[in-house]
């Protein structure tokens, strides 16, 4: 059985020509067509007709969601805050952090030490001595909304807890969390390194040092 669309002039007259209750659409199209008749469904024209317009009716019936439903249906997420900017360095200062970061990569004491804390720290200790406001700024960028990673007080860490084992950064005064392993370890250091500007391959030449564990 196909289903075809009328527009209303013809579905009136082609209802005008039913001749006995129970006649089909097709039965009267036959009969109008002088086409033999033909065993057809039982369904009314009309039953039919009503049938489809009562679907049409249902599908465009369908609430639509308003602002206000839509926000009912969905939960809120708070907006996020907007990423703070971190003064760009000059080639001359980001050379000479590069300059730092390897001869610190490539020292004995650094590939020889067998803890990635250990590691971590004396990264960030060599980012803060050779450009103390670029890593300020980077630092700040870096806050969560819910978590704080570095802090100039060991106090403000630990407001989120003990579990945090906050270590000061050696030669700084910043203080930074140290309970994560070291694949997240290379995310803060990541972080910090783009936010001053660094170029990717010396992130490159951290990375293996931070294996995920």
């Amino acid at each position: 059985m196909k289903i075809i669309e009328v527009d209303e002039e013809l579905y009136q007259y082609i209802a005008a020509q039913t001749q006995s209750i129970g006649e089909s659409a097709s039965d009267i199209l036959r009969r109008l067509l002088n086409l033999p008749t033909h065993v057809t469904s039982s369904v009314d024209f009309f039953e039919s007709v009503a049938s489809a317009e009562t679907s049409k009716s249902a599908v465009h019936s369908e609430p639509v969601l308003t602002e206000k439903t839509a926000e009912a249906s969905q939960p809120k997420v708070e907006p996020a805050e907007p990423p703070k900017t971190v003064k760009k360095q000059s080639d001359e200062a980001i050379n000479h952090i590069v300059d730092k970061v390897r001869a610190l990569l490539n020292s004995a004491e650094f590939k020889e030490e067998p803890k990635a804390v250990v590691r971590f720290l004396s990264i960030l200790r060599t980012l803060y001595r050779t450009n103390p406001e670029s890593f300020a700024q980077a630092t700040e960028s870096l806050q969560g909304r819910t978590r704080v990673y570095f802090a100039r007080d060991e106090g403000t860490l630990l407001v989120a807890g003990n579990h945090t084992k906050t270590k000061q950064i050696p030669d700084t005064p910043y203080w930074v969390i140290t309970n994560t392993n070291s694949g997240r370890k290379m995310l803060m250091l990541e972080g910090a390194m783009q936010s001053m500007h660094l170029p990717e391959y010396l992130i490159d030449e951290v990375r293996p040092y931070f294996v995920s564990n």
